[in-house]
């Protein structure tokens, strides 16, 4: 397996935890709040479709984010259905920016300094990972379920 196979499994393993969270969740207790900050898991999976897009759309090709939104306030109009599906087509379309790229090393700049592929990726595997978290938490919390 190469290293760019080994980043983007762990991150679909990582999203895939994170779509978990949201699985049997009625439209209000996905965003009911348990903490104080009022981060719910609809908003994480508003917020992380926009990660994605940020980074792989934006960041690494230049274009502008096309998904979500930055904030994890969600539309009531909104539906969970809408929202997971925004999510894995904003994956999907991570996915394929980074398999067309194919080079780990491909340089990518942001802010003016040069990074490459490697670092975008290993951004939204941290950004992911720590949301998955939150959104393990705020599940328990909820109605008791845990693990992934």
């Amino acid at each position: 397996m190469t290293e760019l196979e080994q980043l983007l499994e762990t991150l679909e393993s990582l999203r895939a935890g994170v779509l978990k969270k949201l699985a049997g969740l009625s439209e209000a207790d996905a965003r009911r709040t348990t903490v104080d900050s009022g981060t719910n898991i609809a908003g994480l999976i508003q917020h992380l479709t926009f990660v994605e897009s940020h980074w792989f759309e934006e960041i690494v090709t230049g274009g502008k984010p096309s998904r979500g939104k930055r904030s994890m306030q969600v539309d009531p109009a909104t539906s969970l259905a809408t929202l997971r599906a925004n999510y894995r087509a904003a994956c999907a379309a991570s996915n394929d920016i980074v398999t067309n790229l194919g080079d780990p090393d491909t340089p990518v700049t942001r802010s003016g300094k040069t990074h490459n592929l490697r670092w975008a990726i290993l951004a939204v595997i941290n950004e992911t990972a720590r949301h998955a978290g939150h959104a393990d938490i705020i599940r328990e919390q909820l109605d008791g379920t845990t693990g992934r």
